[in-house]
């Protein structure tokens, strides 16, 4: 039985480098894949009232642009089996939650190198998903 590898992508650079390491691993191994996406939509974190004509983004709208956007990533994983999927909540949470649900063997992931304070006061996603996976995770830092 071919592994199941859930690869988690913030859709904020769809050309990155690790992507592509990803998409290695997982063809190397014949792996099936899982890309996924987190919508992290929160709507009631405004700290102030918003106006009552305030046109709030639909979330079916968000959830179908990140799938057309995962859908075009497809073509990174050349003779590799890809299900797309997107998640709506906090990042880490769902990303756990997914490997839990769809029962995946590993987790390949990508850090940000974001400043000290920065993963101190908002923690960081690959962090917590290291800590909490119950699946072995891999986590790709970006090079330079």
């Amino acid at each position: 039985m071919s592994p199941h590898i859930l690869i988690p992508v913030d859709l904020q650079d769809e050309t990155a480098e690790w992507l592509g390491e990803a998409a290695a691993l997982a063809c190397a191994l014949g792996a099936k894949v899982l890309l996924q996406h987190v919508v992290d939509y929160v709507p009631t974190m405004f700290p102030v009232e918003m106006p009552p004509d305030y046109q709030m983004p639909q979330i079916e709208f968000v959830k179908s642009s990140a799938m057309r956007r995962l859908e075009a990533l497809r073509s990174r994983f050349e003779g590799t089996e890809v299900t797309c999927i997107v998640d709506v909540g906090g990042a880490a949470h769902e990303i756990v939650e997914r490997a839990k649900t769809d029962n995946v063997d590993h987790i390949v992931l990508a850090s940000h190198n974001r400043g000290a304070l920065t993963r101190w006061v908002l923690g960081s996603v690959a962090e917590k998903v290291a800590r909490t996976a119950p699946c072995p995770v891999t986590i790709v830092r970006p090079k330079g």
